[in-house]
């Protein structure tokens, strides 16, 4: 396996700048995912790293070795796209072949009828189907291997594709949105396959997808991009409590943060619609305040906001309510226990506290400016 490097990435379609001097690092054996909205260059990122685009400035580097200029099929990575790509008229056993058969068989000897033949043919065929085997167990897929791709389920052609990219023992696994193609709960189930898979392995996965709940639960970090710039590179934990900027913080979790205007006094002092919040801003002044649904809790004093609740959304294990704020455009939503279900009503007043360590502040340009309890505020100072 191998490191990743990529240094001042840019790429230009006609007068379009789609990737603006992309930076990024990537350890040896790491599981990074560079999720973002479609368009926001993620896609076009990974098939310059694997040589199927050029880019128009920059450097891609994998093992330490400048790859600039080599052919993809000479950068020793292992691609899954999207589609499968699968050959139909093989079997699975074929399709996981393929590699294998083009890097151990002379021309000659991959000839259909003579070439099994020819001096050394059987033993490397031999050892192929053994290596095919090999990785149908790791991929539960052994039972499958006589059948052809129109025989099988969507999360089987999406196996068989990883396996076809596990035989060649790449120096890196490239994922183009692999499980966009499935249905939800074959999603989360595949999502857990991969991420097994990269721990048994110790290989290093690059992996796109706009899902940023894939991300969230399969990453060691990672990348947020937008606009064809990354914002942010950390693990999912660091993304979700200490998003860098306001376009980060709406991106990543689900349901979506509470964003609040918020306003800045002369002291520092954090009000949301004139009211005083016991917040003050520590380095510079705060337009917004961004709450998570789940760091929100009903009071019965005045708390830091009150609404009426617009909907209760029953989850089993959460429950959901959306709140109508006066000066929030948007609902506030806030995570509860199904216990809180009988004070929810729609319609009924609802008081909501937050726990200050768990309030992002951010300033006019949407970069995170960090708040504190306005009495320790002042101890600092």
């Amino acid at each position: 396996m191998a490191t990743v490097d990529l240094d001042e990435i840019r790429k230009t379609f006609g007068g379009s700048e789609v990737l603006k001097g992309v930076s990024l690092q990537i350890a040896d054996g790491e599981f990074l995912s560079l999720v973002g909205p479609s368009g926001c260059g993620k896609s076009t990122l990974l098939r310059i790293l694997a040589g199927l685009e050029t880019q128009t400035s920059g450097r891609v580097c994998i093992g330490g070795a400048c790859v600039d200029g080599r052919r993809a099929a000479d950068r020793d990575l292992a691609m899954v796209f999207q589609s499968y790509a699968l050959y139909p008229h093989l079997t699975v056993a074929g399709n996981i072949a393929v590699p294998l058969t083009m890097r151990r068989l002379s021309v000659a000897q991959r000839l259909p009828l003579v070439g099994r033949f020819l001096p050394g043919a059987r033993a490397r065929r031999a050892a192929i189907a053994q290596t095919v085997h090999e990785t149908a167990e790791i991929l539960e897929i052994r039972h499958l291997l006589a059948r052809k791709p129109g025989q099988l389920s969507g999360g089987q052609r999406q196996r068989v594709a990883l396996g076809r990219a596990l035989v060649r023992e790449p120096a890196a696994f490239l994922l183009d949105e692999p499980l966009s193609n499935l249905d939800a709960k074959m999603r989360v189930h595949m999502r857990a396959e991969i991420a097994q898979l990269n721990r048994r392995l110790g290989a290093t996965f690059v992996y796109v997808t706009h899902d940023q709940a894939e991300a969230m639960t399969m990453s060691d970090r990672i990348a947020v991009m937008m606009e064809g710039e990354i914002l942010q590179v950390g693990a999912p934990a660091e993304l979700y409590d200490h998003p860098a900027e306001l376009r980060v913080a709406q991106f990543i979790g689900s349901p979506a943060i509470n964003i609040l205007p918020a306003e800045t006094g002369a002291d520092g002092g954090i009000g949301i619609e004139g009211r005083p919040t016991g917040l003050r801003a520590l380095a510079r002044p705060v337009e917004h305040l961004g709450i998570r649904p789940e760091a929100l809790s009903p009071c019965d004093g005045d708390g830091l906001i009150a609404g009426r609740v617009r909907l209760v959304e029953n989850l089993g294990a959460d429950l959901f309510v959306q709140l109508e704020v006066a000066g929030v455009a948007r609902p506030v939503v806030v995570r509860l226990t199904p216990a809180a279900r009988p004070s929810v009503a729609p319609g009924s007043l609802l008081r909501l506290r937050a726990d200050p360590a768990r309030i992002t502040g951010f300033d006019v340009a949407g970069k995170a400016a960090p708040v504190a309890r306005l009495a320790e505020a002042v101890a600092d100072v």
